[in-house]
């Protein structure tokens, strides 16, 4: 199914899909702070991001999201956040998809570091 819609419909589209991503990070990050061992992996994950950004909307065949991640670790597997994501934001816009677009290294280094 396709879905057609206007430049500023796509731009307001953009950003409410923006603040849905940010408000529902922000809450894993707050109620990871009650997380045990047993979610080690995850925790990790969830730490590992800096910021999750909106790259670009697709409404062929439904509403597909495709999101960069800046990390900052060596970590590269995102795929239970993007999962939550993509659960926490289908309640709002069914039929979403999210895909990760790439993976954005934020690390700074420092002169002699050798990863």
């Amino acid at each position: 199914m396709k879905i057609i819609i206007s430049e500023s419909q796509k731009s307001r589209m953009y950003s409410i899909i923006q603040n849905l991503i940010d408000s529902e990070l922000n809450k894993i990050r707050e109620e990871s702070e009650n997380w045990g061992l047993g979610e080690m992996d995850e925790l990790d994950e969830i730490q590992s991001i800096e910021r999750i950004e909106v790259d670009n909307i697709s409404t062929v065949d439904g509403v597909k999201v495709y999101i960069n991640i800046y990390k900052n670790s060596q970590r590269n597997d995102f795929q239970n956040t993007r999962g939550e994501l993509q659960y926490y934001i289908q309640d709002i816009i069914p039929n979403i998809k999210i895909f990760i677009n790439d993976i954005i290294d934020e690390r700074t280094f420092g002169p002699g570091i050798d990863w």
